[in-house]
């Protein structure tokens, strides 16, 4: 008997369908690329997963879902990122980069925290 497959958001559908993708890719399953980029809601990739994936397939498919699931619903990875934390790209030198985190290191902060308490002062009298 086949195990039920169930896709819970649309974000699960784009996650099956890059899954399918990067299956195809390596060799693991033999379907068109075209069909898989075709697919746009839940029953279609219900319907697709139902009748072109194999038990062993829908059961790695089913891991990859349960994974991701489980990272978004952990939130961020780094221990010391806070939720009002969030990346951004600043382009520095190498050498401007290891002082930062060596120091921020040191000192037991955060390089934003060491930016903030770097710049505070100059940032008051240039903002008013």
């Amino acid at each position: 008997m086949k195990k039920l497959f169930q896709l819970r958001s649309r974000k699960e559908v784009y996650w099956t369908r890059q899954w399918l993708l990067g299956q195809i890719k390596g060799g693991r399953l033999s379907l068109r690329y075209q069909l898989i980029e075709l697919l746009d809601t839940a029953e279609q990739v219900q319907k697709l997963v139902d009748q072109q994936l194999d038990a062993e397939a829908r059961t790695r498919l089913q891991k990859a879902l349960s994974a991701r699931r489980a990272r978004e619903v952990a939130g961020p990875t780094r221990a010391k990122t806070s939720p009002t934390t969030r990346m951004v790209r600043t382009e520095v030198t190498a050498l401007a980069r290891e002082m930062l985190l060596t120091v921020a290191a040191a000192r037991g902060i955060t390089t934003s925290e060491l930016i903030a308490k770097l710049l505070e002062d100059e940032y008051d009298k240039v903002a008013r």
